[in-house]
């Protein structure tokens, strides 16, 4: 499967930059780093779907200790010498176990069998390469990894439906209770500052800049004030590693050292460049203070999984990435430890002692066993047979789920009463977009200006059968969407928001008062003596649930309304290209669908707005007035300032209320205009034995296993 996925880091670049594939076949990971919009949506547009960034920090030759001092010392401002590197993954992480939430799955509460030892196998499609966080590897590797480090440590921080819950803090830093807040900071030209697009400068005439208020200005000389934030974290107390070595802020700093180190394999500067050294306060709390100007909209979440200083210290990067036990017996600070693993075959870990949570019982288990089975109908046989306790599909935000084209042996074993299944709704989300403002040129039915009439894009979304296509391919596994969030998101208002049921005869309607009739009695509705014959692109070449929805929906377009579609399935390469190479951002199409993904907390409204509007990249202005970029994500050519204003606007705020009225609007403005048809969230899927308990599934988390503390099993 091929989707285009966003990682919007918020790099401070001049033209946006395009990482390379890391699978042929799978997902095209993008990096948007616009420089040139001077707007307040640039910064908050990069940082919403990688929430989980691990902060790091300045290189240094070795690691060292960062001591407290009493005036913070600027860290990397030099510009000329300043690199950003493209950030590590996200940290998997545990929480204790919260009420149920929409849209999650959980397993009941079992009756407590203290005295029993109590064994778990879950069973992974893969290997993990190392379980040390910085090691190369395959991407179902890197998935596994994280499924495994989700029992050998807890946090710090859990994305759990769309929002972010402190772990082993006290709690997330807020500008509301003063542990994280605003100063002004006094500047003049010449002056080293952030600009409102993140990148770092010297303040000059027409740098947009902002204020200390956070508005966007634009400067014109003399001295001004600038934003800058200063935010606190508070270690929660009696944290400790498996060694019983106590866990301190220490430990944190020595991972930001090590992810921000040069010799790193996953490097990265971006954020250390734009903050000033860390102040130490004691041993449980550090305070980060950013360069003046710089807004970061997840400043709550900028604390990294700490690493033993005690036990690696003395290490470099190279070496860490070299020693056996940091790769294959990491210390834990999680509710379980490693016992052994045996290459190929399986993984085990026994009940941490030293755990933080032990007070409470937990976890419940005594012994976890991984265990690596690549065929998901073999693992679905096994899960029946007992082999596997827990399958899960260790899948990235991206990916369809592996047993998606196994739904059928799944509800067979769930009749027999072998087996369980849990779905809830992933971040990601099929659509089919409209080609609303092609390219200069374009020659297909589009490009007749057919899309920019809203009545057309409506009249489409009334002739489809979108539940159809959640029953009949996903087993009901779904909702459908009203709107580019999940309906169980924190900034979802249903109130306002235009629904699209199926209701051919309204989209028959529609496209008559467009002029679309069947005047030759034909059955395909015509205008001008043109047919409402339309191309219709998908793929990649060979994925079977594209291949599936784009039959279902070419046979649904022509029973219900006299609509053709010809299908045009292409390469991965040939679709997914930047402006102009690829037919889907180089708007050379009529219809298209993929996937998109959406898993931060802000809504990805972005991708319809001018920031992420596809061109040259060469400055000018195309035919629309607007200038675009080649790894541009706006590839439905939506136009709507009064959409831009609210959207954008949004992804900047700082205030949680203010951005959820912003987002409600954006969307029910959407939701009337229909640049796009949403037609379902792929869904996550996991199967249990009949008595696993405390299984629960999460949209945002990045692994099935976030709450592993908490699962339990009779016998």
């Amino acid at each position: 499967m091929t989707i285009r996925l966003l990682q919007y880091i918020f790099h401070p670049q001049s033209t946006r930059r395009e990482t390379k594939d890391t699978e042929k076949t799978s997902c095209r990971f993008v990096t948007f780093v616009d420089q040139n919009l001077a707007s307040t949506s640039s910064i908050a547009l990069r940082l919403t779907l990688f929430a989980s960034l691990l902060l790091t920090a300045c290189a240094s030759a070795a690691p060292t200790a960062i001591l407290a001092t009493a005036t913070p010392a600027p860290v990397g401002i030099s510009i000329e010498a300043l690199t950003d590197q493209a950030p590590p993954g996200p940290f998997g992480s545990a929480t204790p176990p919260l009420p149920s939430a929409p849209g999650t799955a959980m397993a009941p509460l079992p009756t407590a069998t203290p005295d029993a030892f109590k064994s778990l196998t879950v069973c992974l499609p893969a290997e993990p390469h190392s379980l040390y966080e910085y090691a190369p590897g395959t991407r179902e590797s890197s998935l596994a990894r994280a499924a495994v480090l989700e029992a050998l440590r807890d946090g710090p921080i859990d994305h759990l439906a769309f929002d972010y819950q402190p772990v082993i803090l006290e709690k997330l830093p807020s500008l509301k209770d003063g542990d994280a807040f605003i100063t002004p900071a006094k500047a003049r030209a010449g002056d080293t500052m952030v600009d409102a697009n993140g990148g770092i400068m010297a303040l000059a005439n027409g740098v947009h800049y902002f204020d200390a208020g956070g508005v966007e200005q634009v400067y014109s000389g003399g001295t001004v004030e600038l934003m800058q934030m200063t935010v606190t974290f508070r270690l929660r107390d009696g944290l400790q590693w498996e060694d019983g070595v106590p866990l301190t802020i220490d430990d944190a700093l020595f991972a930001w050292e090590i992810a921000n180190h040069p010799d790193n394999f996953a490097a990265d500067r971006y954020l250390a460049n734009r903050m000033f050294a860390p102040l130490v306060i004691d041993s449980r709390t550090v305070q980060w203070t950013y360069l003046p100007g710089f807004k970061d909209t997840l400043f709550y979440t900028r604390f990294p999984a700490p690493l033993p200083r005690h036990l690696y210290g003395q290490l470099t990067p190279a070496q860490l990435a070299a020693d056996a036990s940091v790769n294959r017996r990491p210390l834990s600070f999680g509710p379980f430890v490693m016992a052994e693993w045996v290459a190929g075959d399986h993984i085990t870990l026994t009940k941490n002692p030293k755990y933080f949570r032990a007070a409470e019982g937990l976890p419940h288990l005594d012994q976890l066993i991984f265990r690596f089975v690549a065929d998901p109908q073999k693992m679905i046989e096994q899960a029946k047979g007992g082999q596997c306790d827990l399958a899960v599909a260790a899948q990235g935000s991206a990916q369809e789920s592996i047993f998606l084209p196994h739904l059928n042996a799944i509800a067979q074993a769930e009749a027999s009463g072998s087996l369980k299944s849990y779905s809830a709704n992933s971040a990601a989300y099929e659509h089919l977009d409209f080609n609303i403002n092609p390219v200069e040129g374009y020659n297909g039915l589009a490009g007749s200006n057919l899309f920019q009439d809203a009545r057309v894009r409506q009249a489409f979304a009334h002739c489809m059968d979108r539940r159809a296509l959640i029953d009949t391919l996903l087993k009901g596994r779904g909702d459908l969407p009203a709107a580019y969030v999940p309906p169980n998101h924190p900034y979802f208002d249903p109130s306002g928001i235009t629904l699209y049921l199926f209701d051919p005869a309204r989209g028959k309607a529609l496209l008559d008062e467009a002029g679309w009739k069947d005047t030759d009695g034909d059955g395909l509705l015509d205008k001008k003596g043109r047919a409402l014959s339309l191309d219709y692109f998908f793929g990649p070449a060979g994925n079977t649930l594209r291949q599936s929805i784009a039959a279902i929906l070419q046979t649904q377009l022509r029973q219900n309304c006299g609509i053709e579609i010809k299908l045009v399935e292409e390469s991965g390469d040939a679709l997914f290209g930047d402006f102009s190479s690829g037919a889907l951002f180089g708007r050379r199409f009529d219809l298209a669908q993929f996937a998109w993904v959406g898993g931060g907390d802000s809504p990805p409204c972005g991708l319809y707005t001018r920031s992420e509007w596809t061109g040259l990249g060469d400055g000018q202005p195309d035919q629309y007035g607007l200038v675009g970029y080649p790894s541009g994500g706006n590839n439905a050519g939506y136009i709507n300032p009064d959409f831009d204003n609210l959207c954008l606007r949004a992804l900047g705020s700082l205030d949680a209320a203010e951005k959820k009225s912003l987002h409600s609007a954006a969307m029910r403005l959407f939701s009337q205009d229909a640049p796009s048809i949403l037609l379902f969230f792929k869904p996550k899927i996991a199967l249990a034995r009949p008595n696993v308990f405390g299984f629960r599934l999460d949209s945002t988390q990045d692994t099935d296993l976030w709450n592993v503390e908490a699962l339990d099993v009779t016998p």
